[in-house]
């Protein structure tokens, strides 16, 4: 399937399936969790007010939109992107000048957040940082391209994401906050 028959495909289904195409493939999501939610949703608010204390800074935080990647559309967590050089139509569907994914592991998705997605989503050059949080524990990969996509495992509430092209930092403590983690 390509990117356009997916969207035709996807245009025909409930608001509330969310599908991803892998390889020419769509592919239906789980519904996600209060715990997977609340983490996506502290990181985008974390986020955000530091985009908003530096409008300047040219990058803008969102989820749940697609990455063009050949004859794959997955659809990250969240991610952050430039907010600034060529005009953005705001009903576009998918990005593909993406500086940073996130992914909130669930057990259906794992393996493919770990594997195939890493290989996806590093293989575009704008990428900084492709970052995968657990929801069950206090653990969060880190593969920046700095370190040559290398896996970081921080595990610590006190150890913090660093993500120096944005000039920003994320504390472990704010991914997982009210969490119980």
């Amino acid at each position: 399937m390509s990117i356009d028959e997916f969207y035709a495909f996807t245009d025909t289904r409930p608001d509330e399936e969310k599908w991803e195409l892998i390889d020419g493939e769509p592919v239906m999501q789980a519904s996600p969790g209060y715990s997977h939610q609340l983490i996506v949703s502290n990181i985008i608010m974390a986020l955000g007010a530091a985009q908003r204390a530096r409008p300047e800074a040219g990058w803008r935080v969102i989820p749940g939109l697609g990455i063009r990647l050949g004859t794959s559309r997955p659809e990250p967590d969240a991610m952050v992107v430039p907010s600034r050089g060529a005009a953005v139509d705001l009903r576009v569907r998918h990005r593909d000048d993406v500086l940073v994914v996130f992914e909130v592991l669930s057990p259906s998705t794992a393996d493919r957040d770990l594997r195939w997605k890493r290989n996806a989503y590093t293989s575009l050059p704008s990428l900084t940082h492709y970052v995968v949080i657990a929801q069950d524990a206090v653990e969060v990969v880190v593969f920046a391209r700095d370190d040559g996509f290398a896996e970081q495992r921080l595990t610590s509430p006190d150890d913090v994401v660093s993500f120096p092209d944005l000039g920003v930092t994320l504390p472990l403590t704010e991914i997982f906050r009210d969490t119980g983690l």
